[in-house]
């Protein structure tokens, strides 16, 4: 009795069996050019452990064999559950009689083919078989992998399930934080602030400079560090504010900006270029703290130009829209673009530009929560462009 063996490509198997060598040689020479896995058995017994052991494509299962028949034979293969729907094919030597023809149907046969075989038409009727059963496997393959699938989703799923309850938590551990950030240390600030100011009054006529001087720095110390803890918590809240999307008109939301920028335009000789920018999708709000953060930058950093000059406008590119703000202020190094989007950095010392640092952060932080992208160019005395993507209303 000879063994299949594992292949790493698809191969079927196919039982031959018969008690003559010769017939065995014969059926082997016939179908060994289909390139699968051919056992032979030479009697009922060994037939029924080969199918105890291994799956098959096909039996051809000769009729009379001294022991048990391939009848028998059959039924037996046909009784176990496993090998149920196993095709068998009768090959017989003897005149077929209708009540031949029944026995076999009966105990499971497809087909019977009379000896001396057509080897073209057993080779045909075998090749049927093994298709049959690589579609079979390939379905079971299938199966398989979408299963693998399935788990693998499910294992993903728990795991993001677990990961929301880790972050669920720290967001709640961090507005816990940000609570006592803004008690617990603004509190202690004002009272440094106030009372220095208070010694100021009361004790102002007995201070010499140098004292008065130290006096002032302490109050400003004391105002900077409240301005750092108030953007900083701005920053963290813009993190965590839920999006309410809707389309955005960008030319209405820019003119809202301006009103809220009076002050700072009012004794300011600008020239303002202004291009019709497209519209977006977004959380209006968001996206007005974007244009408040660009257009007061770009304000601030023109102010030793006279006349200044700030455009504004967009282009469009595949589904999405870069607008930006351009200016003829002071500029940057390009060597630390990648700075300007970082919380508390600075390219430009306080003492010529006020601000904490946190202005760009907060824009690349919710450019980002709409899907977009940040960037910026520029050089030192020539100005800078600041960039940022947005999704096409329509294509959000």
């Amino acid at each position: 009795m000879s063994k299949a063996g594992h292949k790493s490509v698809h191969r079927s198997n196919i039982l031959l069996v018969d008690d003559e060598r010769a017939n065995l040689d014969a059926l082997e020479a016939v179908l060994e050019g289909l390139g699968q896995n051919l056992i032979t058995a030479s009697r009922g017994e060994q037939a029924l452990k080969c199918v105890l052991e291994y799956d098959f494509a096909v039996i051809l299962l000769d009729v009379q064999m001294p022991g048990m028949s391939g009848i028998e034979t059959a039924a037996l293969i046909r009784a176990r559950e496993r090998s149920r729907a196993t095709p068998i094919i009768f090959l017989t030597g003897m005149m077929r009689t209708a009540e031949m023809v029944f026995s076999g149907y009966s105990a499971g046969a497809v087909d019977y083919l009379m000896k001396p075989l057509e080897p073209e038409v057993l080779r045909a009727k075998v090749a049927v078989f093994v298709e049959l059963d690589k579609a079979r496997h390939e379905l079971e393959q299938e199966i398989g992998e979408r299963v693998r699938i399935a788990e693998q989703v499910t294992e993903l799923n728990n795991a993001l399930r677990e990961k929301n309850d880790d972050l669920s938590a720290a967001n709640a551990d961090l507005e816990s934080f940000c609570h006592s950030v803004s008690h617990d240390l603004r509190m202690p600030l004002r009272h440094i602030h106030s009372y220095v100011s208070m010694l100021e009054v009361s004790a102002g006529a007995k201070l010499n400079p140098e004292e008065r001087r130290h006096v002032h720095t302490v109050q400003k110390a004391a105002m900077r560090m409240t301005r750092l803890i108030d953007d900083l918590l701005a920053f963290s809240r813009i993190g965590r504010a839920a999006m309410h999307r809707q389309r955005i008109r960008m030319d209405e939301l820019i003119d809202e900006t301006f009103q809220e920028l009076g002050p700072e335009l009012s004794d300011r000789h600008i020239d303002w270029e202004r291009h019709a920018i497209p519209d977006t999708v977004g959380d209006p709000q968001l996206m007005k703290q974007v244009w408040i953060n660009l257009l007061a930058n770009a304000v601030k950093y023109t102010r030793p130009r006279d006349p200044a000059k700030i455009e504004i406008g967009a282009d469009v590119s595949g589904n999405e829209v870069v607008y930006y703000v351009r200016d003829n202020g002071v500029g940057f190094n390009m060597q630390y673009a990648d700075r300007l989007f970082g919380v508390f950095q600075r390219l430009h010392a306080e003492t010529d530009f006020e601000g904490t640092g946190v202005g760009l952060a907060n824009v690349r932080r919710i450019v980002q929560r709409h899907g977009g992208r940040t960037w910026a160019e520029g050089a030192e005395g020539r100005g800078a462009t600041v960039y940022f993507s947005m999704p096409i209303a329509g294509n959000a």
